[in-house]
């Protein structure tokens, strides 16, 4: 601000002296305070990533390769960006690893390269990383993996290799989180690898190419132009001679291809992401487990991990090495084969709340079929609402109701992620004055149950509905059928393995 000019102006208007002092102090106050809205249409262009950046002596050589690889302007635009900024201390612990002085031993184009991977086309806070590849990939293309299993706030690690210590520096255009390592980007895809590999995965390169699989693990983009996204569970060949295994030869053609795919899951799945603590809550019958069972990729198989195992993979097997990253996925090697034996495999208790779910009506008075309940209403004859009521120290949240007026209208609800095989149905409700109703699964009656929950608590009953053998793996759709006109008022299903 030009203070001549605003001392001119006040003369000319005959502004008295110390009235002038006010003002301009005023003006002063006003011109010299950061007005932040973080906007991404910044018009004064204030407080961009890269030039405040350029003040920050621990990062001299990103600022230098970011203008080297004319990267820099890149961050002082719009954006929104957010940068993964390794430290001076991190580039020279690079060097030393790649066998360089420093940045004038890397090319032009892979300097670009490593850059491109620390920066995402997002505005992405350290409270919004996940587990796992973040799910939005950099602007390479390629995913960067954060563990947060530690926490976010200065404990989380990417790529298990760079600590990021200080998280949601913030500027106009983005975010900047500072890390004590440089990442490499992922230049092979899962096929590439194997195919470079021979000496290590020659054994279970032949079985994937027998079952047309190599295709699939060697593309970057699906037929419709999709990012492809899988992980690899590989034996080496070590680990496969060692258990007698030079060939797959034995197989048919159609189990060596289900075999094959049993090795390999859809989307970026890294080691830590594999086991879930659930702790125990006996009113609702839910076991403290450490486990989880992830689908394959045919969809009807699983490979299950429980921490709490002597060996963490299928009981049998576990990692030697994990999270090796390429640009399709992720690899992780197994010191032992993979089992693979359908629904004889352990699977996982599915806790199963209503409300939460997906559920839907059909012939419910003032409701289209296949309608969702309203959320949070206080009457209404197909709603979910919280109940608020503590039951032995623990507070029941929200129950779904809904209220039929006919024979046949019913309820139906979507169990998630049911792995084939037998099943304990359990049901959680509010009793009191409720009708009768049949679950089916499909055409199949699991059973005939009056849900005013005689001669029980009024709440968390733990009543048994049933056993059901899921044939397939899926979403499951149970329908409670209405058979004596009454009201359903539901807070939980669980569905317990049985062997």
């Amino acid at each position: 601000m030009d203070i001549n000019k605003v001392s001119t102006i006040l003369h000319r208007f005959k502004i008295p002296s110390l009235l002038s002092v006010l003002l301009i102090t005023v003006l002063l106050i006003g011109s010299c305070k950061k007005k932040l809205d973080f906007s991404y249409q910044v018009q004064d262009r204030k407080y961009l990533m890269f030039d405040e950046m350029k003040k920050d002596t621990s990062m001299s050589i990103l600022v230098e390769a970011l203008e080297r690889t004319k990267l820099s302007g890149v961050l002082n635009s719009y954006g929104p960006y957010t940068l993964f900024a390794p430290n001076n201390e991190a580039f020279r612990k690079y060097f030393k690893l790649k066998g360089k002085a420093g940045l004038a031993d890397f090319s032009d184009s892979v300097l670009t390269g490593i850059l491109r991977y620390h920066i995402l086309p997002v505005r992405l806070k350290a409270g919004e990383f996940i587990q796992g590849p973040q799910l939005t990939p950099s602007s390479s293309g390629d995913n960067v993996n954060i563990d947060i299993s530690k926490g976010y706030k200065n404990t989380a690690v990417a790529n298990a290799i760079a600590l990021i210590y200080e998280t949601d520096i913030e500027y106009y255009n983005g975010y900047m989180h500072k890390m004590d390592g440089v990442l490499d980007p992922p230049v092979l895809t899962i096929g590439e690898f194997l195919k470079g590999n021979p000496d290590k995965y020659s054994i279970i390169t032949a079985g994937l190419t027998k079952a047309g699989l190599m295709d699939t693990l060697t593309n970057l983009v699906d037929n419709l132009g999709v990012r492809i996204k899988l992980t690899l569970f590989a034996e080496t060949d070590d680990v496969l001679k060692a258990a007698g295994v030079l060939n797959y030869n034995g197989y048919t053609q159609d189990s060596l291809v289900a075999y094959m795919r049993s090795h390999i899951i859809p989307g970026n799945g890294v080691r830590s992401g594999y086991t879930h603590f659930t702790a125990k809550w006996t009113q609702l019958g839910l076991i403290e487990r450490y486990d989880s069972a992830v689908s394959v990729l045919d969809g009807q198989n699983w490979i299950y991990f429980d921490l709490a195992a002597p060996h963490l993979i299928d009981s049998t097997s576990d990692f030697t090495a994990s999270d090796l990253s390429m640009r399709n996925g992720l690899v992780h090697n197994v010191n032992k084969p993979l089992v693979y034996t359908g629904k004889t495999k352990k699977r996982t208790q599915i806790y199963h709340p209503f409300w939460s779910n997906a559920t839907y009506c059909y012939g419910i008075p003032g409701f289209a079929n296949g309608a969702s309940p309203t959320p949070n209403a206080s009457a209404g004859n197909f709603r979910y609402y919280f109940d608020g009521i503590t039951v032995n120290g623990s507070q029941v949240t929200y129950l779904t109701f809904v209220q039929p007026d006919g024979i046949d209208d019913s309820l139906v609800t979507v169990v998630k992620n049911v792995k084939r095989g037998k099943y304990q149905i359990e049901v959680c409700g509010k009793g009191g004055g409720r009708g009768t109703f049949q679950l089916n699964y499909r055409n199949d009656s699991i059973t005939t149950y009056n849900f005013s929950f005689l001669n029980l608590p009024t709440y968390r009953q733990r009543y048994v509905l049933g056993t059901y053998d899921f044939k397939t793996s899926g979403d499951k759709r149970l329908n409670f059928i209405t058979k004596v006109v009454g009201g359903l008022n539901l807070e939980c299903l669980v569905l317990t393995p049985v062997d």
